[in-house]
């Protein structure tokens, strides 16, 4: 997983020209995704607050945008836009994502497996998964650690397929 890469293209301008849109109705923009082969652009937004968007927030940010969609000459006349929350179980795909997330249960999926470093100490059951659930206890330049069953895993940025956060909603109800 490249957590540094850098947006390009008409991505990188349509996050340009809607962060400072979204921040002046203020939310903060958590992720913008352009699927040109669908001309569909989507937009993950966070109440800082909250760290979550009601439908509410939603309409106001695709309410704020419409001026800016309806007047750039470079922007497909049938361009779908959807604003939405990251959602609970919101992908982590960037530095701030894993920075913020830092505390929280994750879901990780890597490539390949774990090395023999890495299942130095660790409990039988780690040795040929490919799936972890822990919690976030750091995050560094090139690997993050997360408690997976009283063991802390090292794992780096380049062998993970993806993160996403996945809380215990069950001790959220109870």
């Amino acid at each position: 997983m490249d957590i540094f890469k850098e947006k390009i293209g008409l991505e990188k301008k349509f996050f340009l020209m809607c962060e400072p849109v979204i921040l002046e109705a203020g939310y903060k923009l958590y992720n913008i995704e352009y699927i040109s082969t669908q001309k569909l652009l989507r937009i993950y937004i966070q109440n800082p607050l909250t760290g979550s968007a009601l439908i509410e927030d939603c309409v106001k940010v695709d309410n704020a945008l419409s001026p800016s969609f309806e007047s750039e000459d470079w922007i497909p006349e049938d361009i779908v836009l959807e604003v939405s929350s990251p959602g609970v179980y919101r992908q982590i795909s960037t530095p701030e994502h894993f920075r913020m997330s830092i505390g929280e249960f994750v879901s990780v999926v890597i490539m390949g497996q774990l090395s023999e470093d890495q299942l130095k100490g660790a409990p039988k059951g780690l040795k040929g998964e490919k799936k972890f659930r822990g919690k976030l206890l750091e995050v560094g330049q090139d690997d993050f650690t997360l408690d997976v069953n009283h063991y802390s895993l090292k794992l780096s940025y380049k062998q993970v397929k993806k993160v996403n956060l996945d809380p215990d909603l069950k001790s959220i109800r109870e």
